[in-house]
């Protein structure tokens, strides 16, 4: 009985494992509705020593009711050198434009200066909530192709093994 648990548990946590690494590699995007966090690589050192390069980051996805306070860790898309790009950076105020549209001000983790991108309230993509050092790289070699071979290779084992398994235990009854 507690062989049987056990392989229904090793299973189990394969299976959930199998789809967390699926929802975050491809399809995070269509489960935000779902499910309102959504995990960000962090590709540069402009928030170290607080966030790590090669970090993954756990975000709550922006709702326009959400409060961002002074220093709060935002993801928000800015405009750099003509195209959209996801930035990671602390939020410092608030500016009010002469036609009455609200700018979020941001600045890198090491630095008072401001950042020179206007970000408006639907260029917010989300708040930072916590982070793993390092595992952002590990996340990019899965989006990677060989990533995805390496986790249908590791998937196809283990359910091969699994069939092994069960084939030796019922030539082992079949014997007794």
């Amino acid at each position: 009985m507690l062989k049987k648990l056990s392989r229904f548990l090793f299973i189990t946590c394969v299976c959930l494992l199998s789809a967390l690494i699926f929802y975050t590699v491809l399809l995070a995007d269509s489960f935000q509705s779902i499910f309102p966090y959504r995990f960000y690589n962090v590709l540069t050192d402009s928030m170290e020593p607080a966030i790590r390069t090669d970090s993954l980051v756990l975000a709550a996805v922006y709702k326009d009711s959400m409060k961002i306070k002074k220093n709060d860790i935002i993801i928000f898309l800015a405009d750099r050198f003509g195209e959209k790009t996801v930035i990671m950076h602390r939020f410092s105020h608030t500016e009010t434009r002469k036609d009455g549209s609200v700018i979020y001000r941001t600045c890198p983790e090491r630095s008072d200066t401001p950042d020179i991108y206007e970000t408006a309230s639907n260029d917010i993509l989300g708040i930072y909530l916590w982070h793993i050092p390092y595992a952002g790289k590990f996340i990019l070699f899965l989006k990677s192709p060989f990533g995805l071979l390496w986790i249908c290779q590791i998937i196809l084992i283990l359910l091969i093994n699994q069939l092994i398994l069960a084939k030796w235990k019922s030539e082992e009854e079949n014997i007794l």
